[in-house]
């Protein structure tokens, strides 16, 4: 039997419509250290090292989405891909992280088109 076409029109645009949402943020890692099996846990967002100073790098995560795109989502795609690699925390760079929220940047004509970039230091911390 086969689907009449009202249906199957709203099966492709809904297909396409959950397409376009998932693909509005990105996730890279840039191994800089060792590398590590994946880390089962959860994984710490840090705003600075660990004073111990016990743990080592083991590379870089950037997250990229347009203006839409929630903070918790791109650290969330974060964690995910250091535990991926072995991280157990992630420190935020914040001279490389985007502020679109600030006054300064809700002025602007082309907001729909800005992009949140957010990158972080994953690492392997001893006592976490």
């Amino acid at each position: 039997m086969s689907m009449p076409h009202s249906r199957f029109s709203i099966v492709i645009v809904l297909v396409i419509a959950i397409l376009m949402i998932a693909g509005c943020a990105t996730v890279r890692f840039t191994p800089t250290g060792d590398s590590y099996p994946p880390h089962a846990g959860s994984v710490k967002i840090l705003k600075a090292y660990p004073s111990e100073g016990d743990y080592t790098e083991i590379g870089w995560v950037s997250a990229d989405g347009d203006f839409n795109t929630p903070w918790s989502e791109l650290l969330g795609l974060m964690q995910k891909e250091a535990a991926s690699h072995g991280a157990n925390a992630i420190v935020l760079e914040e001279k490389f992280t985007t502020q679109l929220d600030t006054p300064q940047y809700s002025v602007g004509v082309n907001q729909q088109n800005d992009v949140r970039s957010v990158t972080a230091v994953a690492i392997r911390a001893k006592n976490l």
